[in-house]
């Protein structure tokens, strides 16, 4: 590379528009500060140390981060930093979006791929253009470009930093919408504050629990995913609460579908007891993002009317604002009509049947329930058999005893006792294998 090189490849980047946003990154300014510094007339040995070592320390940065150098980490910064054209991508099809912002477009990400794709000996051979002794460079490390590879977000291999990427980039925000929602598979509502603006709090890293780890409920996991898919496909979708025994996978089953459809533009928002009252500005938040989402509210349990009652219950039919087209509730609940009742409500109550209806009415408005029953003795030895056979455990006549004797030890069967005897189990013949006393 030499001065004039260097110096159309900063003005290109000068140029930036729609990505402009990207430029900033830090590392990008390291490398731009570099880069400015060879091209002028103003030098120097000490200078050029101290710009070189920071764009070495922007690259360190870039892997401790998780990037496959700098630019995984302008892609990344493509994509999920929020931006103008993100929003629009977002709102428009690709053959609506204006013309001049697809060139603008194109030829921001080509100019930040080539910044990207620097390498250590131009720049060693720009600084001797531009007189720094050779001894200068002779000391300082170089930073390395990894060869291509599998990003570690999937949805990242069709998408590169060059001219032809802007169809991609518009294909993404589409989907998978833009900032926080586009970058964290999960979100757990918190509430608006200085630190979390939206009221969100992303979940980068959700329970990895595949729908395929699940054993026994079978017709309830399929009926939650055929509607799951239905909602995926923007077709009426249904509010569905599970409900039954404690430990029987009903949370499991809904997180698992965040691992089978997120890459389809499924979002899981969780929603604590605490802040139902706030489902209407939830809701307001989603019906304006691309994607589809599931509200999940957990381990429903109320002991009596109150305002959280009333808010899920307007919210799931009944307010004057509709439920938006793209978010479906999904509940659990250890008891079929969620609120606790009292034998002295019906002795004491005049109108005990309306008391009764109002106790029922929150269970009624989910359009569909699915019940999860404890296991028999033969399910739970089922469930046990199929977890030993996935993680490579013998499963003989003592072990299937020892099964037993652990419900009777804590009071039930359920899947998570099955589960816990396993992984139990598992560690047992780790230490044997070890030899440990």
């Amino acid at each position: 590379m030499d001065q004039a090189q260097a110096t159309a490849l900063l003005a290109r980047l000068d140029r930036l528009t729609v990505l402009a946003h990207v430029g900033e990154h830090p590392a990008a300014r390291a490398l731009r500060k570099l880069l400015k510094l060879l091209a002028g007339p103003k030098a120097t040995q000490t200078k050029y140390v101290r710009a070189y070592a920071a764009v070495y320390r922007a690259w360190l940065d870039c892997l401790a981060q998780g990037h496959d150098g700098f630019a995984g980490a302008l892609r990344e910064a493509a994509l999920f930093m929020p931006s103008p054209l993100a929003t629009l991508c977002a709102r428009l099809p690709y053959e609506q979006l204006p013309y001049s912002l697809l060139r603008a477009g194109a030829h921001d990400l080509a100019a930040l791929g080539e910044l990207a794709a620097l390498q250590p000996a131009p720049m060693l051979d720009l600084a001797q253009r531009a007189g720094i002794p050779g001894e200068a460079s002779s000391a300082l490390p170089a930073w390395e470009l990894f060869p291509p590879h599998q990003p570690a977000d999937p949805r990242l291999e069709g998408f590169a930093l060059n001219a032809d990427g802007m169809k991609a980039l518009s294909a993404f925000f589409r989907l998978h919408g833009t900032g926080l929602f586009a970058s964290c598979p999960g979100l757990t509502w918190v509430g608006k504050s200085a630190d979390f603006p939206l009221g969100l709090r992303g979940v980068s890293s959700p329970d990895p629990i595949q729908l395929e780890d699940l054993v026994l409920y079978e017709k309830q996991r399929q009926a939650l995913i055929d509607n799951t898919r239905a909602l995926l496909e923007g077709k009426p979708a249904a509010n569905i609460l599970l409900y039954g025994d404690k430990g029987t996978g009903k949370s499991a089953t809904i997180k698992a579908l965040l691992s089978r459809f997120w890459l389809e533009g499924l979002r899981i928002v969780e929603v604590p007891l605490a802040f139902l009252t706030q489902l209407p500005r939830v809701f307001a938040l989603l019906r304006d993002q691309p994607g589809s989402f599931i509200v999940f509210v957990d381990d429903l349990a109320f002991s009596d009317s109150c305002p959280e009652y009333t808010a899920l219950k307007t919210v799931l039919e009944g307010g004057l604002e509709a439920r938006p087209s793209n978010t479906v509730v999904y509940a659990t609940s250890n008891r079929r009509n969620i609120i606790r009742q009292r034998f002295s409500e019906r002795q004491d109550d005049v109108n005990a049947r309306d008391t009764l209806e109002e106790k029922f009415s929150l269970a009624d408005r989910f359009d569909l329930r699915l019940t999860f029953e404890a296991p028999n003795q033969e399910e739970y030895l089922h469930i046990v058999a199929a977890l030993c056979e996935a993680r490579g455990i013998a499963l003989d006549e003592k072990a299937q005893q020892e099964a037993l004797a652990w419900t009777v030890a804590r009071g039930g069967r359920s899947p998570r006792l099955a589960r816990q005897f396993v992984e139990a189990k598992q560690r047992e013949v780790g230490r044997d294998a070890l030899g440990a006393p």
